[in-house]
Order: structure tokens, then sequence, then C-alpha cells
């Protein structure tokens, strides 16, 4: 151990006179320890709610959405986009898809709330979306045949059925904002359907507004005779989504308008993104405060060991050596900090995610709670700047320190 080291540590362990710099001292590792600690677990938050959320995207959507080149207009052969989509390499499905606003009503919620209806084939949107693997109960596969009432089957996003108030087995009416004559008036057009199947895929946005028919009736529905509103496709490899986007646009030519799933989220995404950004810079004001109570530790220990260092000084230590001196104590101290941080950080990660401590209102966030996911370069890029700043602390101390003239330190009351 070098000389510099020993003294170093002698000064951060033995009994000082005054206590105030012991106080300091302390605080300043305190500083760091929770600095550290509290910008893990704020990176954690918010990967982690990156994370739930894009997966919960990405297994409720297409990675693809094929549009008509005019707003609202139906693309009338779906069959042949498809087969253009499925001949793109990277493109692993296709499946073409009705969507429709309404409103849904029930025996027990007359009023009824506002629905998007999506009419599906379920054998091609298996491949397409994980809609199937979100069914918590009922029987997905009755949409494509007559319930036991010969009614037509609807699958309803887990808070939509409770909305409605209704379970598998129940009936609802949708009602379309498109009017149909009859020998009287004009009415809105509508039908009921059984609810066969209750879908939670676990993102409020969709579970609440969300309802799943077979793909004729929703073309019998708005009367489309064979047309559809979009055509979806999922990709085998999502790291190629705007490369593989680009080739089915070049394909399907002018007619039809291409857009992926993160360009249909950017913004989504964009303020999830700055969001981390600013509560990282905010956290991690909490690690420069650390930083200038470590300067402050260091000049009150210089003006507390003056005369000890006069006497290394006479001893024929070089002023270098001083200032490794006191840099080594900063150094000490950041390291001390970060290390215990890093440790609290990463333990209390686990335990507010393996027991869901923060529970969050899912109309409001999408989640039920708050997952929190630790990053092997976030953890890394935390310590580093932890122990930077722990280092350029010592910077100005120490050298003043190396400075100072062994007569006039010897002289120092």
């Amino acid at each position: 151990m070098s000389y510099e080291l020993f003294i170093a540590l002698r000064y951060l362990t033995a009994k000082r006179k005054q206590t105030f710099v012991s106080v300091i001292s302390l605080i300043s590792i305190l500083g760091v320890i929770v600095g550290v600690a509290a910008l893990i677990i704020a990176l954690a938050l918010m990967t982690g709610f990156q994370q739930d959320i894009r997966e919960k995207i990405l297994g409720a959507n297409a990675h693809l959405t094929v549009f008509g080149a005019w707003p609202g207009k139906p693309i009338q052969d779906p069959e042949a986009v498809v087969r253009t989509l499925r001949s793109v390499p990277g493109i692993a499905a296709a499946s073409p898809v009705v969507l429709l606003k309404g409103l849904m009503v029930s025996d027990l919620v007359p009023g009824g709330t506002g629905v998007i209806l999506k009419g599906i084939r379920l054998a091609e949107e298996r491949r397409v979306t994980d809609l199937a693997e979100k069914v918590s109960s009922g029987d997905l596969t009755a949409l494509s045949h007559e319930g036991e009432s010969s009614l037509p089957g609807i699958a309803l996003g887990k808070d939509l059925a409770a909305t409605l108030d209704v379970a598998p087995g129940d009936r609802v009416r949708v009602v379309l904002p498109q009017l149909q004559m009859t020998p009287f008036l004009p009415v809105p057009r509508s039908r009921p359907f059984q609810v066969v199947a209750i879908v939670d895929s676990g993102f409020y946005d969709y579970d609440s507004t969300r309802g799943y028919i077979d793909l004729r009736e929703a073309q019998s529905l708005a009367s489309l005779e064979g047309a559809v509103t979009v055509v979806e496709a999922r990709l085998s490899q999502l790291s190629r989504l705007k490369e593989v986007g680009e080739e089915a646009q070049r394909r399907l030519g002018k007619d039809y308008l291409v857009n992926d799933l993160v360009a249909m989220n950017r913004t989504f995404f964009s303020a999830l993104n700055l969001e981390k950004l600013l509560m990282s810079i905010a956290v991690g004001l909490i690690v420069l405060v650390a930083a200038l109570n470590i300067i402050t530790v260091l000049i009150l220990m210089v003006m507390e060991k003056m005369r000890d260092i006069g006497a290394l000084l006479a001893m024929g230590v070089p002023p270098a050596g001083i200032s490794r001196i006191f840099m080594a104590q900063g150094i000490l101290i950041g390291l001390f900090g970060t290390a215990v941080g890093c440790l609290l950080g990463l333990g209390l990660c686990w335990w507010l995610d393996a027991y869901q401590v923060v529970k969050l209102p899912v109309e409001v966030y999408y989640i039920p709670y708050v997952p929190f996911k630790i990053r092997g370069v976030d953890v890394m890029g935390v310590c580093l700047v932890s122990l930077i700043a722990a280092f350029l602390a010592t910077l100005y101390p120490s050298r003043q320190a190396g400075r100072l003239d062994p007569v006039e330190a010897l002289r120092y009351e």
C-alpha cells in the first residue's frame, strides 16, 4: 500500500478534533449512496415501464398496416394485397381486417359505450397478433360460427366487458353511425351478438374499447361486400421493420399506404424516451450535490490537517504526494458511496419488482403496477458517472493542499 493511500485511510477513519468535519464527511458519503441508488431505481423504473408498454403494443398490434391511398377508402381486393405482402422477404404473415367504430349496449347498460370493432379471420390473426394468447375466459374459436342462441359471436376486452357488465354467454348489440333505410325512416345500422370470449391484453386502452368479430360479419355489418378497411402484417424480425415496410410500399405502389408500428406510435415512444432522460437528469442532481459535499469535506480536511501537511512537506514528501493524499480521500468516499448505493439500488429494484409494490391506476398508465427492469449498461453508466464526479470533486482541494508553503503550514493554528 502506498503512503498516500495509507494516510488517506487514516484521515478518513481516525477521530477528528472537529466533529463538524466528521458530520460533513458522513453526509457526503450518504449523498453519494442516495444519489447512486436513486438514479439506478429511476432508470430501472423507466426501462421497465417502457419495455412493458412496448411489449403490450407489439403484441396487440400488427407490425405493418396497409391502408387505401385515400382516407376512408376501403381496400377492394384484399387477397391481392395479402399475396403481395406475403411475397415480401421478412413478412411472416398477413391478414385482411375490417375496423369499425360504433356504440355497444347491453341489457344492464342500455346507454352503452363506444367501441372499436375489429373483424378478423381468426386463423390468420393468430399469426399476426397475440390475440389468441390473451383470452382470459370463453372460447375465441366460437367467433367463426354462431353461438347457442344462433347469434354471431363477439370477443370483448376485459374492461369493456366490465363496463357493460357482461360475460361469455350474454348478449350485446352493436350500433353503427351509418344509416339503413326501412319502410318508415332511416335508422342506424345495428346487430346483436353473443359474447363468446373475454380478452385481457394488459393494455387498458385496448381492453376498454375493443371488440372482435368474424371478418365476414364485419363486412356484412358495414356493407363492404368483400372489401376491407386495412390489411395487417407481421414480420419475422422486428429489427428490419423500416426496411421491410419500404419494400412492401414499393411493391404495392401508390394505391396503398404502408405504415409501421413505430411510426404510428412515434410520439408516444418519443415521450417515454424524453421522460426517461428528464428523470435521469433530475435524479442525477443528487450525485452532483454529493460531489459538492466531497469538495467541502476535502477543503475542511485540508484546513484541519494544515500542520500535518507542513510536517509531511518538511519530511520531504513532494507537493504532488500531498495532492494525491487528498485526492485518494475523495476517491475513497466516491468508491464506498458508489458501491453501497449500487447494492442498495439493485436490492430495492428487485424488491419493488418482485412484490409489485408500486400500484398504478390502469386507466391512466395502461399497466397495473410499475415494473422495474435493471439493465447492466445503466448500472455501469451510473457508477461511472458517480466515480467521475467524485474524482473531479477532488481536483481543486487536492491541488490547493499541494501548493501550501511548509513553513506557513507548520505555523498554522
